[in-house]
Parts: structure tokens; C-alpha cells; sequence
């Protein structure tokens, strides 16, 4: 029975251009939902950009533009970059649009009428950098540790509250009957150290007048929400809150997936705010590393980092999407250089699949001029059979690195196997026919086999490689028929496919 499986991203803040490290993210839940679809669920996978605050308003004023002007002259910036990448999303979300405005002036009223809003002056330390408040000992050396070319500004006004303090129990109740709510564990440990450490109230408004770019509170004249507050709501906004209450029973609750710099805010207040409307907790909350450079976070802020789309474009969106997904373990940091990635390109998909998808197809033909018909190869298919296994689980769990490298474990074993049984020798003894025959039809059927499991990495090359092996037929079959040994039809047609991934020096001068 088909089921419904909701994800989303963190909504990138429109002042400046994606980077890499925006990238790594919508990638990643993009082979989320990519691999939801292949084991046969109804996904929703939804992305977008938060787009009211301060920064934005500062940004769009020394660009001499309104704020509304400034933003929708960067969105198509976020859509060209994940359309170059092959991030196929449901709903590119805009916290401007209409439903966003009216979902989260109902989430706000909700609250207030569960009593859990209060009046009360705050002053502190914020950073425009997060659009965040700081304590004392948020900061190092009077910075903000995520910005640090920038001064904290102190503020005093009087805002509307959230009560943030009442809901202590109730969170570290929800984490102990939920492990997995939070990944990966020590992320989770961090959450949990931070709640057991007492939560202060959080100010959920602000004045119009020290912030005019924002959604208006109609119950709290000349105020706006705050914009981690209501840029949170918009999770609710693309399932249908407040507009088709019965899409969003069907598509609540979520899988959010998100940088570990904005746990605090999605795995504490966010949590805190369904808790006071009544509203089901998110399934599951990923947190994710950085793409470091020289050590660095990228940064919009401080000009840093590599530009998505001009990469997918050289290279082509694969080969970006397979090093981040391979290369930066996900969960954790990684760093990202030049080198390593044209190392990758070279030793995993050109000399690695590209060149055994050549060989195998090519041999296939040379010898048998289709798909070979022989008795079962007993250690490729056991071999199968465990990576299918192990992939999976990965996948379940959102471990995308550990998924690749299980399926990698084919590639890398079909290719020591050509070497060590050498099937252009066995072509040359006529008692080896049949042996031939099973061992190229394994090495065609892993490659199908490990195509599945990599499809959600590299969609458009793992297409091409099921094209090549005549079994288009794939791109329709779901779950256990897909993955299952023994898929690929004998006497199939094959044609000699060209090259998967060219050589860096081919691919560059073209």
C-alpha cells in the first residue's frame, strides 16, 4: 500500500546566492525522496526560501531595491542552481507567498489561545547574521561564533513572548520515547544537553518600527512575527495547514532535513511550538555537517564558497551529486577541494563504473551479441543480495554515505572480478561457454542491481546505464520486483553505450 512520506529542507535565506554548502543539503534530501519513491511512496518533498527580516531589509536597501523586489530578483538564482543539480522538489516555497502569511498568523493565534504567549520587555544581544538573540555565553569574544565579522547590536523593546520555559518535560519526554528523533545521536546530545540546560522564553515578535519587512500580527498592531518563528511555519504551509486541512492529515507529519548550525531552533523551539498548538511532532529531524573550504564554513556572509550551478554545469549535475553524497560523510563535515573531486570523477566514475558498464556490455555483445542466458553466478548474486539488504537499511536510517558505499561494493567487486577471472580468456575455450555466459550476465545484473540503489544519487547516469543495459522497464518497477536478482532479461538487446563519464580531459575540452 503506497503511504505518504513528507520532507523538506531548511529555506535558504535569500541574501546572496546558493553555495555548495546549500547544495549538500537540498541534495541530500533530494536522494531522500528520490529513494522513498523507488521503495514505492506518495512523496512530497518541499523547498523554498525564507525571505522577511532585518538582513534582508538592510540588504535590499544598499542594493537601492524594495524588499520584495530584492528577493524575487534572486529566487530564480535557488531555482536555476537545484534544476542544474537535478533536485526535483514538489513545491519551491516562498515565506511571501499568500498560504505562508495566512498559516502562520493562525499557528501564532493557536498558540495565543492555548495560553502560551505573554507581554514582556526583552533586551539582548542579536545577531543579524542568524537573525537570531545571543546570551553572554552564546558568544566568543563578543561575536557570534557563526558570524564573526559581524558586532552583535543590543535591542530593548517590548514584545509578544513565547513560552518556551513550559515545555521542558514535554521535550525531553518526546526525546526519550522517540531515540531516533533527532540524527545523528550526537546531534541529539547536543539537543538534549541544551534543553537540560533550562530554556528561557523566546520573544516571537518584533516592532514594526526596528524591523518593517515581515508578516503583520493582526491581533498585535505595528508588529511583525519574528522571523525564525514564523519561517518554521512554513513546514506546516506546504502540507496545508490553515488551507486544506484534509492534505495536510494526509501529509503531516514530516522529515526535515537541515544544517547542524539550526538545531536549536528546529529541534527545540520548533517542537515546542506543535507542542503548544496540538500539532503531531515531526517524524524525524536530520541534522547535517558543513562543506568546509580550507577548514571554513561557506559563506554567504563572508563571500565564500563555490558556486553550484557553474559546477553542475561543467561537470554535470552527477558527478557534483555523487561527490557530496560519497565524499562528505553525511552527518558530519567534510571539505571540499578541487583535487578531491577530480579524483573522485576519475577513480569512481570514470575508471570505475563508466569503465565497467564499457567492458561488461561491450564483452556482452562481443560474445553473445545480447544479454546471455546461463545457470546462476552463486557469489555475484549472494553478494547482491547483501548489498540490497545493507543499502536499504542505510537509506531508512538517512545514512546516504553508507548507502553508496554499499552499493560501490559492487562496483569495485565486479571490476576485481574481471581481473582475476578474466572472461576474455574463458572466450577462447568453448568448455567455458556457459561459465562465460553466467559470468557476464552477473556482472550486467549487478550492474542493474547497483544502478537501483545509486539511481537516487545519480539519477540521469543511472538512466542512461539502465538504457544501455535495455532494461528501461526499471524506471516503472518499485521496491522488491526492482531490486531483486534476476531482473534482467536474457536475449535482451545491447548496444554499445558511450561513455558514462568521460575523461576529465574529454569532458573539460568539450
Amino acid at each position: 500500500m503506497t503511504s505518504s512520506f513528507y520532507i523538506t529542507t531548511a529555506i535558504d535565506y535569500v541574501n546572496g546566492k546558493p553555495h555548495l554548502g546549500h547544495a549538500y543539503e537540498k541534495i541530500g534530501a533530494d536522494v531522500i525522496a528520490r529513494w522513498r519513491r523507488v521503495m514505492g511512496d506518495d512523496v512530497f518533498f518541499l523547498t523554498g526560501t525564507d525571505e522577511h527580516g532585518s538582513k534582508v531589509e538592510k540588504t535590499a536597501a544598499a542594493a537601492g531595491m524594495q524588499p520584495k523586489e530584492y528577493t524575487d530578483s534572486l529566487i530564480p538564482a535557488f531555482k536555476d542552481a537545484w534544476a542544474a543539480l537535478d533536485v526535483q522538489y514538489d513545491r519551491f516555497i516562498r515565506t511571501t507567498d499568500p498560504d505562508h502569511a495566512a498559516a502562520a498568523v493562525a499557528l501564532l493565534a493557536r498558540i495565543r489561545d492555548a495560553g502560551y504567549l505573554l507581554e514582556k520587555k526583552y533586551e539582548g544581544w542579536y545577531c543579524d547574521g542568524c537573525e537570531g538573540y545571543k546570551t553572554d555565553k552564546d558568544l566568543i569574544d563578543g561575536r557570534c561564533p557563526d558570524h564573526k565579522s559581524l558586532e552583535p547590536k543590543w535591542l530593548e523593546e517590548t514584545n509578544l513572548f513565547f513560552r518556551l520555559s513550559a515545555f521542558e518535560d514535554q521535550l525531553l519526554a518526546h526525546y526519550e520515547a522517540h531515540p531516533d528523533f533527532v540524527l545523528p545521536e550526537f546531534r541529539k546530545n547536543e539537543v538534549l544537553s541544551l534543553i537540560r540546560g533550562g530554556l528561557k522564553d523566546v520573544s516571537v515578535s518584533r516592532s514594526s518600527a526596528s524591523v518593517a519587512w515581515g508578516i503583520s500580527i493582526p491581533f498585535r498592531p505595528d508588529s511583525v512575527i519574528y522571523v525564525w518563528f514564523e519561517a518554521l511555519i512554513n513546514y506546516l504551509t506546504g502540507a496545508g495547514y490553515g488551507v486544506d486541512e484534509e492534505r495536510f492529515a494526509y501529509r503531516w507529519p514530516a522529515v526535515h532535513v537541515l544544517g547542524k548550525d539550526v538545531t536549536r531552533f528546529h529541534c527545540v523551539l520548533w517542537p515546542a511550538m506543535l507542542l503548544a498548538a496540538g500539532i503531531p511532532l515531526p517524524l524525524q529531524i536530520f541534522a547535517h555537517g558543513w562543506v568546509l573550504q580550507s577548514g571554513e564554513k561557506m559563506s554567504k556572509t563572508s563571500g565564500t564558497g563555490v558556486e553550484p550551478l557553474a559546477m553542475a554545469q561543467r561537470y554535470g549535475a552527477d558527478p557534483v551529486r555523487f561527490y557530496l553524497m560519497s565524499q562528505v560523510t553525511w552527518g558530519k563535515d567534510g571539505e571540499f577541494t578541487w583535487e578531491r573531486f577530480e579524483a573522485t570523477y576519475t577513480a569512481f566514475l570514470a575508471n570505475g563504473i563508466g569503465n565497467l558498464l564499457s567492458r561488461s556490455v561491450s564483452m556482452a555483445i562481443k560474445y553473445f551479441g545480447c544479454v546471455p542466458e546461463g545457470p546462476a553466478d552463486p557469489s555475484l548474486q549472494a553478494l547482491c543480495e547483501e548489498v540490497v539488504a545493507e543499502a536499504t537499511q542505510a537509506y531508512d536510517q538517512l545514512q546516504i554515505t553508507d548507502a553508496v558505499n554499499s552499493a560501490w561494493r559492487l562496483v569495485r567487486e565486479c571490476n576485481e572480478q574481471i581481473t582475476v577471472r578474466q572472461p576474455w580468456t574463458m572466450a577462447k575455450d568453448d568448455s567455458q561457454r556457459e561459465a562465460l555466459a553466467s559470468f557476464l550476465y552477473a556482472l550486467l545484473e549487478s550492474l542493474r542491481i547497483s544502478s537501483a540503489l545509486l539511481s537516487p544519487v545519480m539519477p540521469g547516469k543511472c538512466a542512461a546505464l539502465q538504457d544501455a543495459l535495455g532494461c528501461e522497464r526499471d524506471r516503472e518497477r518499485t521496491g522488491a520486483e526492482l531490486l531483486t536478482w534476476g531482473g534482467l532479461q536474457t536475449g535482451a538487446p545491447l548496444n554499445k553505450p558511450m561513455p558514462l563519464f568521460p575523461r576529465l580531459d574529454t569532458l573539460l575540452a568539450e
